[in-house]
């Protein structure tokens, strides 16, 4: 009988959650750890989910999942309790990348690996098994070639970018802006709305006040980027181009009801970390790199992408 139960809220006040796959001693179990940055996001949630339903199939696995709640102090804490734990692996995507860096030494000092996902943490290669993620920077490029083609390479551009310091906000800034600067007839104007909508409301209302000029926007996710094309609706600003990130159900449902223009696909890296990460404490070779498609959806391919 599978059966999922609350742990006991930690002393940091962040809830951990335990996945057991059979009644099967604990101590026979390949012991997994799994630390998001949040898990109230919607990509997030796809994620937890996804990895729940992995753990379901794998009766020797004992997977704990604990919410870092968008602070980098109580993700460390959280992971830090893991580690004390004596978990054999942790698969970890980090609210910031310098800020979570100090647990790759704690982790190595206890001899438990690390496998990253998403987010890079700012350390050594050698101090993780391996990473798993997309070409963040690549995906800003997309998104800008994408934003220059329908704008003919002229006008002006909101980009409303995630949480700072997080290894996804500068990549997809990055790219973004590197792309842009071949076009001298295109201007970006930057917000930061904190992956969040009410965030991405909030600055959206400062932009088009601003910025009634805009032509198109360009944000780190879709949660943000329908939070900007809900503002444009309000305002009766149309023909606006709206590019958002993830590509899971809010981005497909955005790109099929019009008010996305398109959404980069960004996988969860479920199951696909985790299929790593069982593999690391036994000694078996993995990639240290694993890169993951991103194509752009829009209305046209939406069928290919969005099941």
């Amino acid at each position: 009988m599978k059966k999922l139960g609350l742990l006991v809220s930690l002393g940091i006040g962040c809830a951990a959650v335990a996945l057991s796959a059979s009644p099967a001693p604990a101590q026979d179990k390949l012991r997994i750890g799994v630390s998001q940055p949040n898990v109230e996001h919607p990509y997030r949630v796809s994620g937890v989910e996804r990895a729940k339903a992995w753990a379901a199939q794998h009766p020797g696995v004992e997977m704990t999942i604990v919410d870092g709640r968008r602070d980098s102090a109580v993700q460390l804490a959280s992971l830090e309790d893991l580690i004390t734990r004596r978990v054999d692996v942790i698969v970890l995507s980090p609210n910031d990348s310098a800020a979570l860096a100090p647990i790759a030494d704690t982790a190595k000092r206890a001899k438990i690996p690390l496998v990253v996902f998403d987010r890079k943490l700012g350390v050594a290669p050698d101090d993780y098994a391996a990473y798993i993620g997309s070409d963040n920077v690549e995906m800003g490029r997309v998104s800008a070639r994408f934003i220059a083609e329908r704008l003919g390479g002229k006008g002006k551009v909101i980009q409303i970018e995630g949480t700072p310091g997080a290894s996804a906000t500068l990549d997809r800034k990055r790219g973004f802006e590197e792309e842009i600067a071949r076009h001298p007839d295109m201007k970006i104007v930057s917000y930061v709305g904190h992956y969040r909508l009410h965030d991405a409301v909030a600055v959206m209302e400062d932009a088009v006040t601003a910025h009634r000029d805009m032509k198109a926007v360009y944000a780190h996710n879709d949660t943000m980027a329908l939070g900007g094309a809900q503002v444009l609706r309000e305002r009766g600003l149309t023909g606006v181009v709206t590019v958002g990130m993830d590509g899971a159900k809010e981005g497909c449902d955005g790109v099929a009801s019009g008010a996305l223009t398109g959404s980069l696909h960004y996988p969860t890296m479920f199951p696909e970390a985790l299929e790593l990460a069982v593999k690391v404490p036994k000694g078996e070779t993995v990639p240290k790199n694993t890169v993951l498609p991103t194509p752009m959806i829009t209305a046209e391919n939406r069928a290919d992408f969005c099941k």
